[in-house]
């Protein structure tokens, strides 16, 4: 009969457990060293100042309920939702442009695509944080998700 080690025994369950990770698609990803207040907050920032950007008058119709999450491996979490609905910008393509160009400074991982008339810019943050903003020439959105922070 072959004894394996304690070492032996963590080494194979690690491995295990990043090959089921990988394979699932997930990043292994830890919540950021600052407190759950200072992470929300930072979120509300990140929004306020793409506002900014696009300019207009916007309603803030974020939902103060966070939304349950799962931080790899498979710690309970929860992230908060937001929804901002804003005017048309002057130009839409310069809009877009502008956000598109800010987040790339911040180090967003930024896709953007033109769905019809209508131009969608994604930052995803090292933090885990979704920013989505449609622009057109009829109206703006903004959506996002926090960070997954423990609960």
């Amino acid at each position: 009969m072959h004894r394996r080690t304690p070492l032996a025994v963590a080494t194979v369950l690690g491995a295990v457990g990043l090959v089921v990770a990988g394979l699932s698609g997930c990043a292994v990803q830890q919540a950021t060293p600052v407190t759950d207040a200072e992470a929300h907050d930072r979120f509300l920032a990140a929004l306020d100042d793409t506002q900014d950007i696009v300019g207009g008058d916007w309603d803030v119709l974020d939902d103060p309920t966070p939304r349950e999450c799962v931080i790899p491996l498979w710690v309970a979490g929860e992230r908060y939702p937001a929804l901002r609905v804003g005017d048309a910008p002057v130009l839409a393509s310069v809009a877009a442009d502008r956000v598109e160009s800010a987040w790339n400074d911040q180090g967003m991982r930024v896709t953007r695509t033109d769905i019809g008339d209508v131009i969608e810019v994604k930052g995803e943050s090292a933090e885990g944080e979704l920013l989505v903003l449609r622009v057109s020439e009829s109206a703006s959105t903004l959506l996002g998700e926090s960070e997954c922070r423990p609960r």
